[in-house]
């Protein structure tokens, strides 16, 4: 019994250490982290869709949301991944990952571009 509780503290500690060195390694490496996110989220509409990689909205439906091609978010989506910021535990599903979840505080606040309807063709003949 005795053992067992010597190797359950032992664990404890263990993991407690291994918290600790996780955390002091990741203060290393924000910065360069922050750096290649910077570099891949470079427009509007890219931030929005590093907001919205929760992992909980598919590619398309953040595509939708951004305004931008499905496409367009599956290569956001590739870059990000290769720097690792991002991971897909789910297929079609981005999240950014646990060593960088941050969204940077300076970013504007993206509004999805309205179309505009267009002028009546009485009203463009006119002028």
């Amino acid at each position: 019994m005795q053992s067992e509780n010597h190797t359950v503290e032992l664990l404890a500690r263990i993991s407690n250490d291994i918290h600790a060195i996780r955390k002091n390694i990741i203060r290393l490496v924000r910065d360069s982290y922050r750096q290649d996110l910077e570099r891949a989220a470079s427009t509007p509409e890219r931030q929005e869709m590093w907001r919205l990689f929760d992992g909980t909205i598919s590619t398309e439906d953040i595509a939708k949301r951004v305004g931008v091609s499905a496409r367009t978010v599956q290569y956001f989506v590739q870059d990000a991944e290769k720097v690792g910021l991002v991971k897909i535990a789910k297929r079609g599903f981005p999240k950014r990952t646990e060593d960088f979840d941050v969204i940077p505080s300076e970013w504007k606040s993206y509004k999805k571009p309205t179309s505009q309807p267009l002028e009546s063709t009485e009203e463009v003949r006119e002028q």
